[in-house]
């Protein structure tokens, strides 16, 4: 793990759908200025295991402690159809009008403020999303596979402004994704879950991303 205070730590003693086991027993943790990327292959338990992080799945028994503010973007961008860009994250960060044209226009999104959702394009939504995650100035951020079904100028565009924005920040951030491409570039640390149920975290050798620390 590591030497400095994690901003989480997760002590997992198995977690369950029903009778069907998903996860087995697990550590996991991270300190500011740390990316972990976590692979592993569909229906392994990853995004699981970020809901269970996020503190919408709650485990019988364990611990997870979090330390300061939490965001989370998911893999279908959830946002509020009927507000506008700029009121979603005005409304969901719980920040200022200006606090949220600001985190528009650093994903590129400042002519779009006063348009809806669904007058987005998949990419555009995608960049709303991250835009209302930065804007709460979060401790840890988790992502779920947050550039899948985009096209590869699109993905590419997403991961380039991504990797600005964390370097901006003293966070520390967990990231779910299929792509080992992606885990190499962004993150400090891979963690590979495998296994049924998921019993075992293997960790890989650092990907080469590695953020610049806030001053």
């Amino acid at each position: 793990m590591t030497s400095a205070a994690p901003v989480f730590r997760l002590e997992l003693p198995g977690f369950s759908y029903g009778d069907t086991p998903v996860l087995g027993p697990l550590t996991l943790e991270a300190a500011r200025g740390e990316t972990l990327a976590l692979t592993g292959p569909s229906g392994v338990g990853k995004s699981t295991l970020l809901r269970i992080l996020a503190g919408i799945f709650r485990p019988n028994g364990g611990r997870c402690d979090v330390q300061g503010r939490l965001a989370f973007v998911f893999q279908e961008p959830t946002l509020l159809r009927w507000r506008t860009a700029r009121q979603n994250i005005e409304i969901v960060a719980k920040v200022s009008p200006g606090r949220a044209s600001q985190a528009l226009a650093d994903v590129g999104l400042a002519a779009f403020s006063d348009r809806f959702p669904d007058q987005l394009s998949l990419g555009q939504q995608r960049r709303l999303s991250l835009a209302r995650a930065f804007a709460t100035d979060p401790d840890l951020m988790l992502l779920d596979e947050p550039f899948v079904s985009l096209d590869p100028e699109t993905a590419e565009e997403m991961i380039s402004l991504f990797a600005d924005l964390r370097s901006r920040r003293d966070m520390a951030t967990v990231l779910v994704t299929h792509v080992a491409a992606e885990a190499q570039r962004l993150a400090t640390r891979i963690v590979t879950l495998e296994g049924s149920p998921a019993r075992t975290i293997e960790h890989v050798a650092p990907g080469p991303g590695s953020p610049t620390r806030a001053g």
